[in-house]
């Protein structure tokens, strides 16, 4: 796909979660005010968020991770397409059992709602000092739509817990913004 709107119908098409344009436009500028070069992500997809990053500067390093093979084929394609697949280290994993040798500007946590708090504990200590780590859905708008009542509850009580241990954490700033796409979390340290 050569471009980010051939993406976008893509996804809708084929029921492939990928970040709202909002949490793509409050990233990009992230990136760009604090002159970020390296970038996690947590949650491949099919390659919109880490395109829209690449995009921002040549000089960004992206380490993204995907559990899906077919989703991770699609997004190797796409960064091809884009021409920034020089600047994409995609690693095929379940990201539980990963762990980065280096340290990252911005991590970006888009994958199973459930393990977000695992996730944060897992991969808050490879932030650069001035970093900051954003983490999408916390509204978890989308996944009402055709969601059971069971399951519903079911992950509001884990969203609750959630936004309760990261509004309790010491070592960061957290800005809970629910108007920005489906609800973000966005942590900076605190040096």
């Amino acid at each position: 796909m050569d471009s980010l709107s051939k993406i976008e119908q893509f996804a809708k098409e084929n029921y492939i979660p990928i970040a709202r344009k909002q949490t793509i436009e409050f990233i990009v500028n992230i990136v760009k005010k604090n002159n970020y070069l390296s970038f996690l992500e947590i949650g491949t997809a099919i390659g919109y968020t880490s395109i829209n990053v690449a995009l921002i500067n040549p000089k960004i390093r992206i380490l993204t991770l995907e559990y899906e093979e077919k989703r991770a084929s699609i997004a190797r394609q796409n960064f091809k397409d884009f021409n920034v697949e020089k600047q994409i280290q995609m690693i095929i994993c379940d990201a539980r059992f990963y762990y980065p040798d280096l340290n990252y500007d911005l991590i970006f946590i888009d994958a199973a709602k459930k393990r977000n708090k695992y996730f944060l504990e897992k991969f808050s200590n490879r932030l650069s000092p001035n970093g900051t780590i954003i983490i999408d859905n916390m509204n978890l708008d989308d996944l009402w739509i055709d969601a059971k009542k069971e399951k519903k509850e079911e992950y509001d009580l884990v969203n609750k817990e959630f936004k309760e241990y990261i509004l309790s954490l010491k070592d960061f700033k957290v800005e809970i913004y629910d108007n920005i796409g489906d609800g973000i979390a966005v942590l900076t340290k605190i040096n």
